[in-house]
Parts: structure tokens; C-alpha cells; sequence
């Protein structure tokens, strides 16, 4: 009888890209993040939060879990709970990561379907991904593997 060991294959290295601050201008730039909003998700809290229900995904941890046990790609990591009453904050971050240029583009008038940003707060890094087109945003924290292994460009 063969024991079936529980291995998860990694996730492919995305290809090398330009970030949008290499191939879109401050003035374009800043148009797109007029237009953001983060709206969150129940996946990516623990806590009801933004008028949403807490629902997060079987095997859920924090991203200081996650550190300690040295995960690389968690199932599902949840956003510290400082941003809980902080929508308008965390809209502001989105917005400061697409003026930085901190994503890749898909056209100059079309929003990115991935943004990363560093917390100015916390050696954290976002993931945010464009979940309610045309404009809004969930977001969720990335394991320094992630942040290392899984992004198209070095940030800054």
C-alpha cells in the first residue's frame, strides 16, 4: 500500500517584467490610481470588516505564522487586523503603489490585475489583485519567499 505524502507543487517563477514605472508615465500612472478603491474580502480576513462577514479559507494563518513556520506559499494568508478600520488607509496604499508604478502594465488606461506594495509601517509586503473590475481591489499579505520567488521585478 503506497502512503500518500501531502507535497504541493510550487508555484512557477512568473517571467522577468518591466514595472509600470518603466513603461508608463507619472501622469498615466496617476490617472489609474484616481480610479482605485480597495473593497477587500471576506477570504483574506479574520474578522468582519468594510460591512463584509469573515470567511476565510481552510488552513488560514498570519503572516507572522507563517514567518515562524517558514512557509513559502501558505493556502491562505490573512491581513493583519490594523487595517480593520482603516479602508480609506488602505485604499491610499493602493493608490501610492500605482503612482510609484509598482505593477505591470496592461495598457495605459487599463487597471493592473496585480499591484504590489510595501506596508510604510511593517517590513510587509501586499499582493493586490483586481477582484471587482473595473476598479476594486482585495489585498493580501506575501511570505518573504513569495516576496522573493513570486514577483516579476525586485521592489523597491
Amino acid at each position: 500500500m503506497a502512503i500518500k505524502m501531502g507535497f504541493k507543487k510550487p508555484r512557477p517563477r512568473p517571467a522577468k517584467a518591466q514595472p509600470g514605472w518603466e513603461t508608463l508615465t507619472p501622469k498615466q500612472r496617476e490617472a489609474l490610481a484616481d480610479k482605485a478603491t480597495y473593497v477587500g474580502s471576506p477570504h483574506h480576513t479574520d474578522v468582519p470588516k468594510f460591512g463584509m462577514s469573515a470567511a476565510p479559507r481552510k488552513g488560514f494563518t498570519d503572516i507572522e505564522r507563517a514567518e515562524a513556520a517558514s512557509l513559502t506559499n501558505p493556502d491562505c494568508l490573512v491581513c493583519p487586523r490594523k487595517w480593520v478600520r482603516r479602508q480609506d488607509d488602505v485604499t491610499a496604499l493602493l493608490q501610492k503603489a500605482l503612482k510609484a508604478g509598482t505593477f505591470v502594465s496592461e495598457g495605459h488606461e487599463t487597471m493592473p490585475s496585480r499591484i504590489w506594495v510595501r506596508d510604510p509601517d511593517e517590513d510587509i509586503v501586499y499582493e493586490a489583485k483586481l477582484s471587482q473590475p473595473p476598479n476594486g481591489y482585495k489585498a493580501y499579505p506575501l511570505t518573504s519567499y513569495q516576496v522573493v520567488y513570486n514577483l516579476p521585478f525586485d521592489l523597491p
